[in-house]
This record gives structure tokens, sequence and C-alpha cells, in this order.
């Protein structure tokens, strides 16, 4: 009979413990999905910032400037988007604010790429 009571009561917070850590984050599913999502393509896709710094800088000034400072540039927030890529590779099961901004190296092309704050959680 104890047993019984000990399955009972264990099944039950057992339960209780999963029902509110679901209630607690409706979109944690899609939350770690996109992460994960963004992660991979910063690693892969992270070379896509050359031509973008190159394009934007020539835009900004001219075409001699645009391509040595664009190629620095780009080799910088390269090297960023990696990073920034890593991280939310091995961290993507927590939901945290992505790294780089744009999240995604093709969203708004001719915004020059920032990086915020690591680990700030979703609101």
């Amino acid at each position: 009979m104890s047993r019984s009571i000990r399955t009972i009561f264990l099944s039950a917070t057992a339960a209780l413990f999963m029902s509110s850590t679901s209630m607690a984050s409706d979109n944690y599913g899609r939350d770690v999905a996109v992460k994960l999502g963004s992660g991979l393509s910063n690693l892969a896709l992270a070379w896509v910032e050359f031509p973008k710094n190159i394009i934007n800088t020539t835009n900004e000034t001219n075409v001699t400037f645009g391509f040595a400072g664009g190629v620095l540039k780009g080799g910088l927030h390269t090297l960023g988007r990696i990073a920034s890529g890593v991280v939310d590779v091995i961290t993507f099961p927590l939901p945290t604010q992505p790294i780089a901004n744009p999240t995604f190296v093709w969203e708004n092309f001719n915004v020059e790429t920032q990086y915020g704050p690591v680990f700030q959680l979703k609101d």
C-alpha cells in the first residue's frame, strides 16, 4: 500500500513539474529552434559579411575605399558571426536574445552588423 501511494505522489509531482515548465515558456520550442538555426547559419554563411560590407562601404564612400575598408570590416564581422554562431550552437537550449543583430546575415543587408549582450534571456 505505501508503494502505491509513493508512486502516485511521484507521478503527481512529475506532472506538476512538467506542466509548470511548459506553461512558463510557451514559445520555448520556437525560441530554441530559431537560436539553433541562427547559430548554424552564422557558422555556414559568415563569409557573406565580406560582400555585404564591401557593398555597404562602397555605397557610403567610393569604390577604392569601399573595397579596402569593406574587406577589413567584412573580416572582422565574419569572425564575429563565427564566434556568435559557435556560442549559439553550444547554448541553444537556453532561450536567449541573439548576439548578432541582424540575427541572420541576409536580413537588413544594408545595416551594419552589431553585437549585443551575451546570454540575455528573452522576455
